[in-house]
């Protein structure tokens, strides 16, 4: 007899403990995977939030440095609107300690200040050439339209006869206040030193406006941050609260236009400030105001009143803007409730310190998020007012 042999195969299960291995190994695996991805996210989150601080802090150095460079915008005098002068400095202390953020007004031409002349629709152009009659003497404008002069009187809150009448300006060089309005034409009073010669047609026309720059600080019950403040506003201030232009009251035309911006510190320099220098009088050299020889920091005035004697708006000519913006919330450590500690002291701004009262005095340890654990980001800029040069 032939015998067949059978192979056969030795097979056998997996143990409890193999089984128990393998979750376990698999368990890692996918807490590792979760672990990255959490990671990743607040990395993200971190990194959105960063971005989104510089770029808040960039657009409030952008519009400020446009309207500082544009300040009077040409021969402008006298007032405009709430603008006494082309640069209305209002630190937040003149004497003392510097307890909250300071504020400015300028008179600028309104536009778009991080556009081109052609974006905004009350930027107009001369229909007709004109001929510009000494101060105080009546020019006419030709406007291209009727729709274009009633955009322009809608821009200056309904009305360029005022009270108080709006100021114009031709392209800078001829300004004049608006004393009639028939049709497409404007009447306007002329102020400055007569022009020679006449202005060709499509010179474009500006409106100037006093427009005032003012931090918000939270809780805000204005509703200008839109809720999210501190936030930057910028625009025509309704009136005034203890003798600074103030954009919280009834009748202000402000809107936001940076959030989280906490904080904006002005110094300026000036030519003529100083009676040993020069007389007084106005020499195109900064006034040494430190007493080092040449131009340093300490030339720069912060926490002055700039309304008496030598010191006067118009001999600034360069300012130093400091903005200050900060996260929205604290970043996130490993734990959703670990916030990071990103700043282990308050930050000087120019002559104030955060810890004195970063709004009003004492309020650094109320903060929510607390001060320390949200990160900041800090731009500072020098600036000249080219139209204040004489």
């Amino acid at each position: 007899m032939v015998r067949h042999r059978v192979n056969e195969t030795n097979q056998q299960g997996m143990t409890l403990i193999e089984l128990m291995v393998g979750v376990v190994v698999a368990a890692l695996v996918v807490a590792a995977g979760l672990a990255m991805l959490t990671m990743s996210d607040k990395a993200m989150r971190t990194s959105e939030q960063t971005v989104d601080t510089q770029q808040n802090v960039r657009i409030a150095m952008e519009y400020l440095a446009r309207d500082l460079r544009l300040a009077g915008y040409g021969p402008a005098s006298g007032p405009v609107g709430n603008c006494p002068s082309a640069v209305v400095p209002a630190d937040h202390t003149v004497t003392g300690p510097d307890r909250g953020p300071d504020r400015i007004s300028l008179i600028v031409p309104v536009g778009n200040p991080v556009g081109t002349a052609t974006n905004p629709p009350w930027v107009f152009q001369v229909d007709t050439a004109i001929n510009a009659g000494p101060t105080g003497a009546a020019t006419v404008i030709a406007m291209p339209s009727a729709t274009s002069v009633n955009d322009m009187a809608i821009e200056a809150g309904g009305t360029l006869t005022g009270p108080p009448a709006a100021t114009v300006s031709i392209d800078g060089t001829l300004t004049g206040t608006v004393t009639a309005v028939g049709g497409t034409n404007l009447t306007i009073s002329v102020v400055g030193p007569q022009i020679e010669g006449p202005m060709r047609k499509n010179t474009p026309v500006y409106l100037l406006q006093c427009i005032t720059y003012q931090v918000i600080p939270p809780p805000d019950p204005t509703g200008l941050c839109n809720g999210r403040s501190p936030c930057l506003v910028r625009g025509v201030a309704g009136g005034m609260t203890a003798g600074v232009l103030d954009c919280t009251t009834a009748g202000s035309r402000c809107t936001s236009i940076a959030d989280e911006i906490e904080d904006i510190q002005f110094a300026y320099a000036c030519d003529g400030c100083v009676a040993g220098i020069n007389s007084g009088i106005p020499d195109q050299v900064i006034d040494n105001q430190g007493g080092a020889a040449g131009f340093d920091q300490a030339d720069f005035v912060t926490n002055n009143s700039w309304a008496t004697g030598l010191m006067t708006p118009d001999k600034i000519r360069l300012a130093q803007v400091t903005v200050v913006g900060r996260q929205r919330s604290a970043d996130q450590g490993f734990g959703e409730a670990n916030g990071r500690t990103n700043q282990s002291a308050a930050l000087q701004v120019s002559d104030h310190l955060h810890s004195d009262g970063v709004y009003v005095a004492g309020d650094y340890a109320t903060l929510t998020p607390p001060y320390t654990s949200t990160r900041r980001r800090l731009l500072t800029k020098t600036v000249e007012l080219r139209n204040l040069r004489k």
